[in-house]
């Protein structure tokens, strides 16, 4: 029964081959066994799962070590940056204040006020609507409108700009899911008085706060934009000073007794200016008045002291609101930004030239007729006459174009460049201000100095120059023919109140103070003249007036000289000069001379600048000087 299974295996593996063949090989008559398998010891079966379990514990060691010894440090300092952030310590930014203290631009505290809406009941979001309204002056049906109708899940912005005072009171009210983000802002407490002097400035936005969290100081930084703001921009910022520390993640709350680093911060510096804010308030009266007038395009006036080069007015029209610029554009610093033709106000620097270096007097004389040709090219005067005999006095106080012609072959290509250049056009005035121009004076053997260019020259066309300019051109004459730049800036005031003073403007020698003095004399009889046409404008009871007109023609109504500009450029008192008001208007429709239109602004500016400075009455009579030879 044992070999039963083999032998049925058997008979049918022979069944299935057939008849064994003849001389085949018989088998074995006993047939082999099949190998059965055995089960393991179960010793070894333990060993090898104990070789995986520890094969992998050793990689979790392994791993264990890279972490907590290789890379420890690397992980805590990650783990740091999860829990640290930095906080923000600004710096108010510096005020910029007038010659007397007057504030022109200050800093100040004004808040973001933003609702988080899934932090406010639905049922209380109308009294929180009529709590609001009156410090933010919003009507609580928009304000629970903004709450009830996000942008987002989360959050909402309100309003911005308010007050300290009315932050001060929402915060007392204690409202759910209101948050108030502190920011600075530049105010002007005068309005767009001396707008183009000062700029204006813009803010960088900080950090959100978290949800029904208040930042607890601002978060914004304040950078200047043209004008002084800009070009004092490091000096009124400041450096924001920053915190490092550790929060609890999500709800940011700081975690006490934490490690903290801190940057400390610099403490911003004030500006003093030399501007006199009743001067400056009166100047750009005047020339709103004349641009509406005469429908011009622009005018600035310049109120300078010659002998310290104190810049008292720097007026324009039109100006901007620094609170509020509509555009870059409009920021435009008219007095050292734009550029014209100074026409006849430019005839002292080719006189002066002739008097140094082309061996002239004030008595030198030239026959001056209507017209002229001088090496083929045409000139006239601005006014039909007779054909005279003017000296160079006279060539000069009755503005003679045919004259100068004459006086400017007295020099030389070269020295009345050098003059022109001495004096300060082609050259930035020192001001500093962003967007000031050089102006144009075309050097001899260039490519823009033209056959004629020496002789336009001579009576202030064919270059080109700013009102700043101009007025230190007069300023130089007045102060005894020594230049001292121009300046704004008095000095500054530490957050301690030091103040520091302005480091001296720069002087040089121009001219001759005997030169200077001739010039001034002869300027003096210029106010009599007018007068006698019918423009009494450089007369002022008591003060003895130097002065000069000006009419160029320049680029305008789509042609090249379709336009004017008209200047009138004064120094009083004449005989101890002490201060020096230079006007222009450009594009003026109707009337273009000097004398009719900035005539008129000149005169009660002189009047004022005369009155706020305390300048009493010389009462002296302008000198006799030979205009017309015999």
């Amino acid at each position: 029964s044992t070999l039963f299974p083999y032998t049925t295996l058997f008979r049918s593996a022979e069944r299935r081959r057939g008849p064994a063949r003849s001389g085949a090989r018989k088998p074995p008559g006993r047939p082999r066994r099949r190998t059965l398998l055995r089960r393991a010891r179960p010793h070894r079966r333990l060993n090898l799962a104990l070789t995986c379990v520890i094969l992998v514990l050793s990689l979790f060691a392994g791993r264990l070590i890279q972490l907590q010894g290789m890379e420890s440090g690397r992980y805590r300092e990650l783990a740091s940056e999860q829990r640290t952030v930095s906080v923000l310590l600004p710096v108010a930014r510096g005020s910029i204040t007038a010659s007397d203290g007057t504030e022109l631009a200050l800093t100040v505290l004004t808040y973001e006020v933003d609702a988080h809406p899934n932090l406010i009941p639905a049922a209380q979001r109308p009294d929180v609507a009529a709590a609001l309204a009156g410090p933010l002056h919003i009507p609580a049906a928009t304000i629970a409108n903004d709450i009830s109708n996000p942008p987002g899940p989360d959050f909402v912005k309100l309003t911005t700009g308010v007050s300290q005072a009315e932050g001060n009171a929402i915060t007392q009210l204690q409202l759910p899911g209101i948050t108030l983000t502190p920011s600075y802002a530049t105010s002007y407490p005068n309005g767009d008085l001396a707008a183009g002097i000062l700029g204006f400035t813009g803010s960088s936005p900080g950090p959100q706060p978290a949800a029904g969290q208040s930042n607890p100081a601002p978060a914004n930084v304040l950078t200047g934009h043209a004008g002084l703001e800009e070009e004092y921009n490091r000096l009124l910022a400041g450096r924001a000073g920053s915190q490092q520390v550790e929060v609890t993640p999500g709800t940011g709350q700081q975690i006490p007794l934490s490690d903290a680093s801190v940057r400390q911060p610099v403490a911003a510096r004030n500006l003093r200016l030399t501007i006199n804010p009743a001067m400056q308030y009166e100047a750009e009266r005047l020339c709103a008045q004349r641009v509406r007038m005469d429908k011009a395009k622009n005018c600035s006036i310049v109120v300078m002291q010659p002998g310290t080069g104190h810049i008292l007015a720097l007026a324009q029209y039109p100006t901007f609101d620094p609170a509020a610029p509509s555009s870059v554009a409009s920021t435009t610093d008219i007095p050292v930004a734009t550029q014209f033709a100074p026409g006849s106000t430019a005839k002292v620097i080719t006189v002066a030239a002739a008097l140094e270096q082309g061996h002239k007097t004030v008595r030198s004389t030239y026959r001056v007729p209507e017209n002229i040709v001088i090496d083929g090219f045409p000139f006239h005067d601005a006014e039909i006459h007779p054909t005279a005999r003017y000296t160079i006095a006279g060539i000069l106080a009755y503005s003679s174009n045919v004259g100068m012609v004459q006086v400017a072959q007295s020099v030389t290509e070269r020295q009345q460049y050098d003059y022109f250049r001495k004096f300060g056009l082609g050259s930035y005035t020192g001001l500093g201000l962003p967007g000031e121009t050089p102006g144009m004076v075309n050097k001899p053997g260039s490519k823009d100095y033209w056959g004629d260019t020496r002789y336009t020259m001579a009576f202030g066309q064919g270059v080109a120059v700013t009102n700043v300019q101009m007025a230190s051109v007069y300023a130089t004459i007045a102060n005894g023919g020594v230049r001292v730049a121009p300046t704004l800036v008095a000095g500054t005031t530490s957050a301690a109140g030091k103040f520091t003073p302005a480091r001296r403007p720069a002087r040089r020698r121009v001219i001759k103070a005997s030169t200077a003095h001739q010039l001034v004399k002869i300027l003096e009889q210029v106010p009599g003249l007018n007068a006698q046409g019918g423009a009494p404008w450089g007369e002022i009871a008591g003060y003895p007036v130097a002065s000069k007109t000006g009419t160029a023609q320049v680029p305008g109504n789509g042609c090249a000289l379709c336009a004017y500009g008209a200047s009138y450029i004064g120094i009083a008192p004449a005989n101890n000069p002490r201060l020096v008001v230079a006007v222009n208007v450009q594009h003026p429709q109707g009337q273009y001379y000097g004398a009719d239109v900035a005539g008129p602004v000149f005169n009660p500016m002189m009047k004022f600048a005369l009155q706020t400075e305390k300048i009493p009455p010389t009462n002296a009579k302008p000198p006799k000087m030979r205009l017309i030879a015999p």
